[in-house]
């Protein structure tokens, strides 16, 4: 016989269920990605949308798409924050539309194209995250792992600013490119960044993680105190280090929006901590103390570049303010506004920022309506966490231009979508979005009504499909007044044989025209002027290397565009400018009875003006609203069955 310890030797041991992958799985992917891989690193031909985190969020769009093609059965109800996504959706679609149509510079035009890979990168990690996470539990898992990353990323910014080197630069990314953002320094200080492109990207970031590690600190017990009150303490403490005015007003912001959810001995506690750790910072490093009041002072080349973009940017906006001129298509070359809602107005129209912003409240809303468990638990505290994440996100939208960076909306929209899938998960989802019964009219009529409302959105879009094809061209061109030094400094002639001496003289002859005919309507700092929208007209500046930061000009030219309807107007126009100019810079010469050899003399360049013609993308605008017909006809087909009750 077997003993009693053979025979315990002999019972086969459980065996745990292997675990296998969920949407929460490719998200950590995707957030490891997004958050540990050096966002300036690149596919160079993608530009900002080559990014490794925005392919892999369009492989998640594939999946998604793969995984809604497979279900047998239609949601029960609709998801506000889903809803409020597909017209966000539409609306950048419909400005890239617009683009197509109109007469945009190359640059602006593939700009236009990447964002639509934009848009699906955007759309890859939402929709996997609202539709893809199967219960709460998941959902925190998700979101304990995203903490944890932030936390690795701030402590990768804490090393910065104590060593000053900036680390991730030393390690090679084989098969993409890098644009070395250098260092940033304020105040005698580096400005940390961590593995984002920019100091202002990283503060983003770690604003937008804070309320989320509180969440977790205050209500995960199943996790010891340190693991939950480190990455708190981490990213919290990289805030205050980082020198950056959005990341200290993101995370006062943050704290604040979780403040009423609280009882009054949590949020006395979480206030003495705070004071508490500033006090520490504070004390251990004394100077940034005095860097962070400096910054609220006043007086920053920053500020003054925000505020003093704001009328060229309404400029912009009346050409066409519905739709937008495309999503991605206002760039650096036009003016660096650092305020990403105010580029969305530019890019997407009223529409569009209307349909984002209804996207951010709906997120905040169903965080915060979702929450079913008491007051104390984790379920609670994650809802709470998830609306102030997205609360300091969309603040800090208006201090930076976060949609040209890949890790701040990457973190935003992931976010948005778990707040999807909170609501989702919710017990009450049903008292929260009740069902309306519709009386059915019948089978037969209820397709025929379907059918004719979808072949109305078709009607609706010949039109717009005339219009674009019948949109006119316009023509441009560009010239070079050149001032040229005098041969000797004779005749009371001061002047050396340096052309930069030339430049003041350059200014005034330019202010003197300007002084005649009245200034330029509209001024971009680069880019051409037809791709402000303007359709007519003319534009004479003298080229400014400082761009809008500072004015500095090296070349004593005046640089004359001129837009109309046709090459001969064009030509026409420029001749006449050009003639006015020269006789303007020789006037003031001929006045103080300046020697003719010792006159500073003009040339044009290129000798020959050729109009181009500019062109839209008829075609390619044609494509896209084809495709937005055939989406929005079989949705309005959907909604008359659901209506009706045949669906």
């Amino acid at each position: 016989m077997l003993k009693s310890s053979e025979h315990r030797r002999l019972v086969p041991l459980p065996q745990r269920a292997p675990a296998q992958a969920d949407a929460v799985t490719g998200l950590t992917v995707y957030a490891v990605v997004l958050l540990l891989v050096p966002s300036d690193r690149t596919i160079a031909q993608l530009g900002g949308a080559g990014t490794p985190a925005v392919l892999l969020s369009i492989a998640l769009m594939v999946w998604w798409l793969w995984y809604r093609t497979r279900l047998a059965n239609r949601v029960k109800f609709s998801n506000p924050v889903y809803l409020t996504f597909l017209a966000f959706a539409a609306a950048v679609m419909i400005s890239e539309v617009v683009a197509a149509s109109s007469h945009l510079p190359q640059p602006d035009q593939n700009a236009a194209d990447m964002g639509i890979l934009r848009l699906a990168g955007f759309a890859g990690a939402f929709f996997v995250a609202a539709d893809g996470i199967q219960s709460k539990e998941r959902l925190a898992v998700l979101c304990r792992r995203l903490v944890l990353l932030g936390a690795v990323v701030a402590a990768l910014g804490l090393y910065q600013f104590l060593s000053g080197s900036v680390l991730i630069d030393r390690f090679p990314t084989p098969g993409l490119a890098s644009v070395d953002a250098g260092i940033d320094m304020r105040s005698g200080f580096m400005r940390p960044r961590g593995t984002a492109r920019h100091a202002l990207e990283f503060a983003a970031v770690v604003s937008s993680m804070v309320p989320l590690a509180i969440a977790l600190c205050i209500g995960d017990r199943k996790c010891g105190f340190l693991r939950r009150f480190v990455p708190v303490a981490a990213l919290v403490g990289v805030s205050f280090i980082s020198l950056t005015r959005s990341a200290l007003v993101g995370l006062v912001l943050g704290i604040l929006a979780m403040m009423p959810f609280w009882d009054a001995r949590l949020r006395r506690r979480v206030v003495a901590l705070g004071i508490a750790g500033a006090g520490a910072v504070m004390t251990a490093l004394p100077s940034v103390l005095r860097a962070i009041m400096e910054m609220f002072e006043g007086g920053d080349s920053s500020v003054d570049s925000r505020t003093g973009s704001w009328d060229f940017a309404f400029q912009v906006f009346a050409t066409n303010r519905l739709f937008g001129r495309g999503f991605g298509t206002f760039l650096p070359s036009y003016r660096i506004l650092d305020n990403q809602l105010l580029l969305l107005v530019l890019e997407i129209g009223i529409v569009g920022t209307l349909a984002f912003l209804a996207l951010l409240v709906t997120g905040v809303y169903c965080a915060i309506a979702g929450r079913t468990a008491g007051e104390d638990s984790l379920d609670s505290h994650l809802g709470v966490g998830l609306a102030a994440s997205i609360i300091s996100s969309a603040t800090l939208m208006a201090f930076f231009d976060s949609f040209s960076f890949p890790q701040a909306p990457g973190v935003l929209f992931l976010v948005l979508g778990m707040s999807a899938a909170y609501w989702r998960l919710s017990k009450d989802s049903e008292r929260l979005n009740p069902k309306i019964s519709v009386p059915s009219i019948g089978n037969k009529k209820s397709r025929i009504l379907a059918a004719s409302v979808a072949v109305l959105v078709v009607l609706l879009a010949l039109p717009i499909a005339q219009v674009i094809r019948q949109a006119p061209s316009t023509y441009w061109t560009q010239q070079d007044l050149v001032f040229l030094p005098p041969s000797s400094a004779v005749g009371g002639n001061s002047l050396r044989t340096d052309a930069r001496d030339l430049i003041p003289f350059a200014a005034l002859v330019k202010e003197t025209y300007t002084g005649i005919h009245g200034p330029s309507t509209i001024e971009p700092v680069s880019a051409p002027i037809y791709g402000t929208g303007v359709h007519s007209g003319e534009l004479v500046r003298v080229p400014n290397a400082g761009g809008q930061w500072q004015t500095y000009q090296r070349e004593a030219t005046i640089t004359v565009e001129v837009l109309g309807s046709s090459a001969q107007e064009v030509s026409s126009t420029m001749e006449q400018t050009m003639t006015e100019l020269t006789a303007l810079a020789q006037e003031p010469q001929q006045q103080m009875n300046v020697k003719r050899s010792a006159h500073i003399i003009t040339d044009v360049y290129p000798e020959e003006v050729v109009p181009v013609q500019i062109q839209s993308r008829a075609k390619w605008a044609l494509l896209l609203l084809g495709f937005l017909t055939i989406m929005a006809a079989a949705t309005a087909h959907e909604l008359v069955l659901r209506k009706t009750g045949q669906s």
